[in-house]
């Protein structure tokens, strides 16, 4: 459960809508996380910049890629 309250798209401001509408989009549903860093747009955009990378940097083939993210996910007991 996150401290800070995951902010809606309604709640968050309007810089930071673009961002979570593309959030929602990739994933089907609007992400906790984006709702917290919506609390400042510069944040939410960063962090999205930054999560895209490993896809952009063609090193690792996309399959290995979602691999890697699952176990992430499963070491630090994140629902994925």
């Amino acid at each position: 459960m996150p401290r800070l309250k995951p902010l809606s798209r309604d709640e968050a401001p309007e810089d930071s809508h673009r961002s979570m509408d593309a959030a929602a989009r990739a994933l089907g549903a609007p992400t906790t996380t984006a709702g917290i860093q919506a609390r400042c747009p510069p944040i939410l955009d960063a962090g999205q910049v930054l999560g895209a990378a490993p896809a952009r940097s063609g090193t690792l083939p996309a399959e290995l890629r979602f691999l890697v993210c699952i176990r992430v996910a499963q070491i630090v007991r994140c629902p994925f």
